[in-house]
């Protein structure tokens, strides 16, 4: 035993035997490499103390680590005799693989994680290799210089520089077809109401004076403990309280004037839980006060994600249960003398706006019954008008096996093509589960953006959807300014709510068009959809399982197409976007023909007023090329009268065919395809356009077209290959 210990002290001793002054001054650069990587990866993590705190915590875990892990190493190295010189090795290996661990633990994927770890650990080494050059008292100052500005230009160029790709796209062309762009003041324009803002809050917030002594309203708190089976300690800690005792917390800004106004909520998603998030909606918030709209925003921090102590396993529902308890109270407050609220806010007129997960939280909430018909808590919904829900962003996954369905209720999604977080454009299926009464006014939107993110709806996320690390390798070149993406959320909502809940009808065509907000909106690709009770449909693809045979007795015959198939629509991730359509494919040509009957012509009560057609192109699934424009097939309407007239024309004469998105998400080009296994799957994502084709244009053409005998209806495609899914086809009415 004795032996053994000597010859073990022995080669304690001679752990470093190989490494002269050369290997431990270059050791220190992977020190510093790796003490950056902890750092930069904890920032990602933050403990909520404090920067500050923060950077000295992560630090001196570094060191500890560093210096007990790198000696490990090295002593086993000298015990298997390795002649290398092991204190450097060993700091080689601990710097690769913390990066690699770290990188795949953010979900980067092994061999991305394992690449960059060994491209970040010799440049660890080169760092340390400047540092040797740079301390040598043999090398003049010249050639020092030059061994600085080198490693230098290299670092600003990953941080800042972006290679170029293939994927750039152009903005829209508002002067194409029969489009004029709405005149006049855009929606974002601020309105004449003077408005003031405030805080209501427990009062007792441990991190935000305005919740605690500066709130102007204290609110209750309310006991969530019947959703939640587990509150951490830590998460108590930091907060201060537990899930009995969760606060309603809003920040106000309250229209001057005569009331009472329509109130909105506006409810943030999932962000770190130590980055308070709802201050991030101000932009909308003051807009939306100037035009005569109460807007909240509506404080849920406590629910989010925390690297401490995880999230709470039912926030989605907690979500939703909160929200309704600030309505609530809201209607509360409005019937206190003594409070800004009083006789000002009108109950019966609401619309809830959620980004993220809180988008789906609004929708859940219009749909309560759904998930809380045993709730003695949340009794008296049903006397509070919801009449609008807006998703920027939104989640969409099922909780409890059920999803949101939204009856007569005004809808509008908003989502960014280039967004790193939701990156799946989920809120299409909110927008199919969306339904109206046939005949009713009220209506569904989307507006897809191809240079939005995620993260920049809200003012205080920044520009990256992820916090460091995997946040530093996204693109961030191809995402419009902050300023820009919130332009097209305050057009776009604000010129929602003045049409649902004041009845404003100029900016109808806005939903039907994009193009027609033009002289409003940044220049950047859109892909919008519209629906309301208006339209009724000639082919409804998801109660179909006969390609041929519809309801009223509509057939369909169609010709000349390599496919031809009524399936689920899919989104980038290929997971089912909850319903159905048709798709055709075709080399050359095809021709695609809807015959109507006497029964189908009566439901139009001679009404007719457009072809509406919604479709999604599909050149990603026929080619692997990323070049942008793939193709350019050539589509044309042909509708046919029961007494023999024919007029076709091209689909671009009333709106260009929608091209497809194609999104680098890397920072790096040639390392794309691997960031996109697991999360971001495919560079492109099929979604709808909403094309609408007035009859008075067919009628234009030929002045014997009568719209009220409609027979028929055919899409001719050429100029393939091609492939497109078509999802409603029908005529909307006067």
């Amino acid at each position: 035993m004795k032996t053994f210990l000597t010859w073990l002290k022995k080669r304690a001793v001679q752990t470093t035997e190989y490494d002269s002054h050369f290997w431990l001054v270059t050791a220190k650069g992977l020190w510093i490499a790796a003490g950056l990587a902890v750092i930069i990866a904890g920032l990602g993590n933050p403990t909520g103390l404090g920067l500050i705190p923060d950077l000295i915590i992560y630090f001196t875990l570094h060191i500890i680590g560093f210096f007990l892990l790198t000696r490990v190493t090295a002593f086993l190295l000298s015990l298997m005799h390795l002649p290398v010189p092991r204190l450097f090795v060993s700091s080689l290996l601990y710097t690769g693989f913390l990066t690699y661990y770290i990188l795949y633990l953010d979900k980067l994927g092994i061999l991305f994680s394992a690449i960059i770890g060994v491209t970040y650990a010799v440049a660890g080494f080169l760092l340390g290799l400047l540092i040797f050059f740079l301390t040598s008292k043999k090398i003049g100052l010249k050639q020092k210089t030059a061994f600085v500005m080198l490693p230098l230009a290299f670092y600003l160029l990953f941080l800042f520089w972006t290679p170029g790709g293939d994927t750039a796209h152009p903005g829209f062309s508002p002067d194409a077809g029969q489009i004029v762009p709405l005149s006049g003041n855009s929606p974002a324009t601020p309105g004449g109401y003077s408005f003031h803002y405030f805080t209501y809050g427990s009062g007792r917030d441990k991190h935000r004076p305005e919740f605690n002594s500066g709130a102007e309203l204290l609110s209750t708190s309310v006991d969530a403990s019947h959703y939640i089976d587990e509150w951490p300690w830590v998460r108590n800690f930091f907060w201060g309280f537990d899930e009995t005792s969760l606060p309603l917390n809003g920040r106000v800004w309250m229209p001057e004037g005569e009331g009472p106004f329509p109130l909105v909520l506006i409810v943030h998603g999932n962000h770190r839980m130590e980055d308070f998030s709802d201050d991030g909606y101000g932009y909308l918030g003051e807009l939306l006060a100037s035009r005569g709209f109460i807007t909240i925003s509506v404080d849920q921090n406590f629910l989010n994600y925390s690297g401490w102590s995880g999230i709470p396993k039912e926030d989605m529902k907690l979500r939703a249960w909160i929200l309704m308890q600030h309505l609530y109270q809201i209607e509360d407050f409005q019937r206190m003398p003594d409070t800004p609220f009083y006789r000002q806010v009108d109950m019966q007129n609401i619309a809830l706006i959620g980004h993220s997960r809180g988008g789906q939280a609004a929708a859940m909430v219009a749909d309560y019954t759904s998930w809380f018909t045993d709730d003695p808590t949340v009794s008296g919904m049903e006397d509070l008008g919801i009449q609008a829900v807006v998703g920027i962003a939104p989640t969409d996954r099922r909780i409890n096996g059920r999803s949101a369905n939204l009856n007569d209720t005004f809808y509008l999604v908003l989502h960014g093509a280039q967004d790193g977080d939701v990156n799946s454009f989920v809120g299409d299926r909110q927008y199919a589960r969306t339904h109206f009464e046939q005949g009713s006014r009220r209506f569904k939107a989307s507006v897809y953006i191809g240079e939005a993110n995620h993260s920049q709806f809200n003012s205080d996320w920044g520009r990256m959807d992820s916090s460091p690390p995997r946040g530093l390798f996204l693109n961030l070149r191809d995402i419009m300014e902050p300023q820009e993406q919130q332009k097209v959320t305050q057009v776009y909502i604000a010129a929602f709510l003045e049409t649902a809940l004041r009845g404003s009808q100029q900016f109808i065509s806005l939903f039907k068009d994009y193009r027609f907000g033009a002289n409003w909106l940044p220049d950047a690709q859109y892909i919008s959809r519209f629906a309301d009770g208006q339209i009724v449909p000639m082919t409804e693809f998801e109660r179909n399982s006969d390609q041929t045979a519809f309801e009223y007795d509509v057939e369909v015959e169609a010709e000349g197409f390599s496919l031809w198939e009524i399936k689920e629509a899919l989104d980038r991730r290929r997971r089912n976007k909850g319903f159905y359509g048709v798709t055709l494919a075709w080399e050359d040509e095809g021709r695609y023909s809807t015959i109507l009957t006497d029964a189908y012509r009566a439901q139009l009560s001679g009404r007719p007023q457009s072809v509406i057609v919604s479709m999604a192109n599909l050149e990603r699934e026929i080619t692997k090329d990323y070049t942008f424009p793939l193709f350019a097939p050539v589509i044309e309407v042909e509708l046919q009268t029961t007494d023999n007239i024919a007029v076709r024309l091209p689909l671009d004469q009333f709106m260009p065919f929608a091209e497809q998105i194609y999104i680098q998400y890397g920072k790096m080009g040639w390392f794309d395809s691997l960031m996109r296994s697991g999360k971001y799957e495919e560079a492109a994502e099929p979604v709808f356009q909403t094309y609408e084709l007035p009859l008075q244009v067919f009628k234009g053409q030929n002045p014997d077209f009568q719209a009220d005998k409609i027979a028929g209806v055919t899409l001719h495609f050429s100029s393939g290959p091609g492939k497109v899914m078509i999802d409603s086809l029908g005529f909307s009415l006067k």
